[in-house]
């Protein structure tokens, strides 16, 4: 599978139907995919509009599914700024999975438009390693493709990437992502989750610094190696 997004975890989430009623249920990414007849799951959001809770868990699964359906989102686009499907996308699927108020600014649309898009861009590089051999011939990379794609468009897509600017910003990427060298012990949670269940099992608000410092720590509470513990310390100083 293209998709790193387990499908099959359930997680405890709230449900509202077309009445209003509101009950607690255990749902897996795939299951809320089906709609579920007009009931929606209910997503909660902090005060930067991100969403948080297992519901955030299963949203951040349906854009991972989303970012893999071709037929939603073209990947044959050079950016994620020239897919016109969003708004259709958002209104169609994500608004009759999800229920929630959307705010006058529509910061809540913009968070998971962009949160589509990066899944998006991920879904075309597990594409791109799956399915390009360095040592074949174009020829040979054309029809070796996903059944699903259509091969004019993957072929698109390979010209695009054997061009020079495109290979320059996609070895700036890797430059990029080798520098990110704090690996963490949080798991696939967003650190916006992360602070709120934090917060709720502190009884108070957890920081940024508080969170960070918590998330590079092993289980005996020492820091996960020399760099993070000395960051951790500079914000307990910092804190001071």
């Amino acid at each position: 599978m293209l998709s790193t997004t387990d499908t099959h975890i359930r997680y405890y989430i709230w449900l509202i139907d077309s009445n209003g009623t509101i009950k607690l249920a255990k749902l897996s990414v795939r299951e809320a995919m089906k709609r579920l007849n007009g009931i929606r799951i209910m997503l909660k959001f902090n005060n930067e509009k991100q969403a948080i809770g297992d519901e955030a868990g299963l949203l951040s699964g349906v854009f991972g599914l989303l970012g893999s359906a071709y037929g939603k989102f073209p990947f044959f686009e050079k950016s994620w700024h020239k897919i016109t499907t969003k708004d259709k996308v958002y209104n169609e699927c994500v608004k009759k999975i999800f229920h929630f108020e959307e705010d006058s600014e529509e910061t809540i649309k913009k968070n998971i438009l962009k949160s589509m898009g990066k899944s998006w861009k991920e879904t075309r590089l597990r594409l791109y390693n799956a399915y390009y051999e360095p040592t074949s011939t174009t020829e040979q990379n054309i029809e070796h493709h996903l059944p699903k794609i259509d091969r004019e468009h993957w072929r698109w897509f390979l010209d695009y990437r054997a061009k020079a600017e495109t290979q320059e910003k996609c070895r700036k990427n890797t430059i990029n992502r080798s520098k990110q060298l704090y690996t963490h012990t949080g798991g696939s949670k967003s650190f916006t989750r992360w602070m709120e269940e934090e917060s709720e099992q502190q009884g108070k608000r957890v920081s940024r610094g508080e969170l960070w410092i918590t998330v590079h720590k092993k289980k005996n509470s020492s820091y996960i190696n020399d760099k993070a513990r000395a960051i951790g310390e500079r914000i307990e100083e910092i804190k001071q």
